[in-house]
């Protein structure tokens, strides 16, 4: 295939594709790392590691997932399709994700940070709001895999 013959649909599944991998792995890597640095238990590295968690997300990840369902409903348009199960479900996700991101992750992290400074990594406050920052982080990347897997198979098409 010959640069001329690249189409605009697979410019937009290209972008949309770089996308999802940058915000889908980047979060599964910030996990990864979020665990190790829970099961460390230093609040100095607990802090350093919160701040830049939070500075990925709004500053990649955000901007990221934002391109992301730019060029899926740009996908959506040019490929005619019918909004499907296969295509509500990554827009449902997307959104609650978004939503969770913005709402609950980000600010939970200022006010875990905010505990940890004051009472101590261990402190029950800390490790109650670490343990909810994990568990919907866990569950948010659960689902972004699953809509990995649902764009890949597109089942119910």
């Amino acid at each position: 295939m010959s640069l001329a013959t690249i189409t605009t649909y697979q410019v937009y599944l290209a972008i949309h594709i770089l996308a999802a991998v940058i915000w889908v792995g980047g979060g599964a890597a910030v996990h990864v790392f979020a665990v190790r640095t829970a099961r460390a238990k230093n609040a100095e590295r607990m802090i350093a590691f919160s701040t830049d968690a939070e500075f990925i997300g709004t500053r990649v990840f955000a901007p990221a997932s934002l391109v992301l369902v730019v060029f899926g409903f740009l996908l959506i348009h040019q490929g005619h399709w019918d909004y499907k199960a296969w295509i509500v479900f990554p827009i449902a996700v997307w959104a609650l994700s978004f939503i969770a991101g913005m709402a609950f992750l980000g600010p939970e992290s200022k006010r875990l940070n905010t505990a940890i400074a004051r009472d101590g990594v261990e402190s029950p406050e800390a490790v109650q709001r670490l343990g909810r920052v994990l568990l919907v982080s866990r569950v948010e990347l659960g689902l972004l895999l699953l809509v990995v897997l649902d764009m890949a198979l597109k089942p119910f098409s």
